[in-house]
């Protein structure tokens, strides 16, 4: 049986909206799918008693209670509290405005004086808790639950059985013992583990209209894998160190742009090391940068050190943009790799690929390699058709022990596990640049991400969006430096950004 994460599930959830899939319709089909199968399941049960939760949980269970009513049963709803969640709110009035049995009981006194009410059910549905429960149970949870299971009717549980685990299957305090217990989409992992069995009786798995698309493209709920929060006695450097190594004679703009980027997730520090006329140009182009000089006109063996010791002290290494491919450097860039694979986390872009055609990393890296660079780097070329695409990238990332950020009109993203496919961007972005400001997103968020593959993930999200709403204020005559401006707000659009 498939199954799905707390987290993933989240994701799904909310990258179907993005879609164009309503959550409240979402809803609607789950407490659709709980009543139908309380029917089918339970069918001289005439007395349904629902005991509903003040998230989604609840509105789950008030729209089954709603479709109950809807054929002929005599419900009964029990509401821990005034609903807070905006789609249980809704479903709560929506109920309060037919003939149902409604109680708001917010405190465990008020919960035992309907004692009578759990008595009276000939079927209960559980809607109190779903994949949001973590450690002891507060109140009125706790009573609700003793209560759900001193009573004798059988038990259906919406999505988890309040007080489970759903990605462990572990009951850490209490938890309703279900006879049938309806999950969404997919079946959580914790309901698959021996442990749960006794908790989750029958399970059903219900489609409820996430698309598997959802799972698939990147999009807002893929944020949830980023922590922006910071601590009012944070201080800097505590949010993110990130050293770019890039830059040549020739080519002083590219490492510019990936640090700007750093700077727009939210690090405290974008540190350039490079050439010293690179060095020169980003100390003279913006006060935000710091540049450390390396002797000469790009990177050699003899800098090897001096950037091993820079890159030790960082969050994250981005390596590549402007380096040229001068056989010294592409030594340099091999050396400095083979030092810090699996040690310090990297992004490789650009020359820095070039350099490494054929090797294998050992865990901590990201390529971001456009189809040229990706034929350079494993010597396989990147079919056009997106499903061999994805299967091509996935295998390639499992080879070679990395994640690899395929750049094209759908960027395809795999750790050799797991595939997200990003769909965001325009043809506005071909202008020169737009990569470099990539690569600075996937190395800033890497220092806020669950790991690289969401960082990776989330970077090619923002960067096209960036994209499409610098095209749509300046049309096809935009260039790189227009993408950063709208980097922050796309980030704090999708994310959450509280200081605790």
């Amino acid at each position: 049986m498939e199954s799905i994460t707390s987290v993933e599930m989240y994701i799904a959830d909310r990258n179907a909206e993005w879609l164009g899939v309503p959550r409240l319709a979402l809803m609607e089909n789950a407490g659709a799918a709980v009543a139908r199968i309380a029917l089918s399941e339970f069918p001289t049960a005439e007395r349904i008693l629902v005991v509903a939760g003040t998230g989604d949980n609840g509105g789950d269970g008030m729209v089954a209670a709603r479709h109950l009513h809807g054929a002929g049963k005599e419900v009964r709803v029990i509401v821990l509290g005034e609903p807070r969640e905006e789609l249980a709110k809704v479903n709560f009035e929506a109920l309060r405005r037919t003939r149902v049995g409604i109680a708001v009981a917010a405190t465990p006194e008020e919960l035992l004086a309907l004692q009578s009410w759990f008595t009276w059910a000939q079927l209960i549905i559980d809607a109190v808790l779903g994949t949001g429960i973590r450690g002891k149970l507060r109140e009125p949870h706790s009573t609700a639950i003793d209560l759900m299971n001193l009573a004798p009717a059988p038990k259906i549980a919406v999505d988890v059985p309040s007080g489970l685990d759903p990605d462990t299957g572990e009951v850490r305090d209490k938890a309703v013992k279900a006879s049938v217990t309806v999950t969404f989409h997919k079946a959580k992992r914790g309901l698959l583990q021996p442990q749960a069995a006794t908790y989750v009786g029958r399970l059903v798995v219900e489609r409820i209209g996430i698309p598997p698309e959802a799972e698939l493209y990147v999009g807002p709920g893929d944020f949830r894998l980023l922590n922006l929060a910071r601590r009012a006695d944070s201080k800097k450097g505590d949010h993110g160190r990130v050293v770019v190594v890039g830059g040549s004679a020739e080519y002083s703009g590219a490492p510019m742009y990936v640090a700007l980027a750093a700077l727009r997730t939210g690090v405290d520090l974008a540190i350039l090391v490079e050439p010293e006329p690179a060095a020169a140009a980003a100390k003279a182009y913006s006060p935000d940068l710091i540049a450390i000089p390396l002797p000469g006109d790009r990177l050699r063996p003899a800098h090897v050190d001096k950037v091993l010791d820079l890159a030790r002290k960082a969050d994250v290494l981005a390596i590549g943009p402007g380096l040229g491919t001068e056989p010294e450097t592409q030594e340099a860039v091999r050396a400095i790799f083979s030092k810090l694979s699996g040690k310090v986390p990297m992004v490789i872009d650009a020359d820095a690929i070039k350099a490494l055609s054929g090797l294998k990393a050992a865990g901590l890296v990201v390529f971001t390699p456009h189809a040229g660079e990706f034929k350079a780097l494993t010597g396989v070329e990147p079919p056009a058709e997106l499903d061999k695409r994805i299967g091509v990238v996935k295998g390639e990332a499992a080879r070679i022990n990395a994640v690899i950020l395929l750049k094209g009109r759908y960027d395809v993203i795999s750790d050799g596990v797991r595939v997200k496919v990003n769909i965001t961007g325009t043809p506005a972005m071909t202008v020169g640049g737009t990569g470099d400001v990539l690569t600075g997103l996937v190395a800033g968020l890497a220092t806020k991400a669950r790991d690289l593959m969401a960082a990776a993930s989330i970077a090619a999200f923002v960067n096209g969006l960036a994209g499409e709403e610098a095209a749509r204020e300046l049309g096809f005559h935009i260039t790189a430096s227009d993408l950063l401006k709208y980097i922050p707000s796309i980030i704090r659009r999708y994310s959450d950004e509280s200081v605790r």
